[in-house]
């Protein structure tokens, strides 16, 4: 037969494990509310995906390069105003790259 203690800790390994059941189901029932932002991040989590993969379409390329360079001989100053807005997005992209990666290997 089995002694005092291992009755009690089997009694309280039992209770620890109704306990979890019960916060997993807790966490479940709450999380409903953090669906639509997990929906949001996965979207954008896919987009960046899509943009990572441009670069094995040299077709895609080559038909935005042509049309860059269309921009540029019909509106010099739209392209150059543009140019710069893009410069300047390039930048902000750059300086949250590894804020942004970091978080999107915390939702993965």
């Amino acid at each position: 037969m089995k002694d005092e203690a291992s009755v009690d800790l089997d009694t309280r390994r039992e209770q620890l494990r109704m306990r979890s059941a019960q916060l997993r189901d807790q966490i479940a029932v709450r999380s409903h509310i953090f669906q639509p932002a997990f929906k949001a991040s996965d979207r954008v989590r896919g987009g960046v995906q899509r943009v990572r993969h441009v670069g094995d379409n040299q077709a895609l390329l080559l038909l935005g390069g042509a049309a860059l360079v269309g921009a540029m001989l019909v509106r010099p100053r739209l392209a150059l105003s543009l140019g710069t807005r893009v410069l300047s997005g390039w930048q902000m992209y750059r300086r949250l790259r590894p804020m942004v990666n970091g978080l999107l290997r915390q939702l993965g």
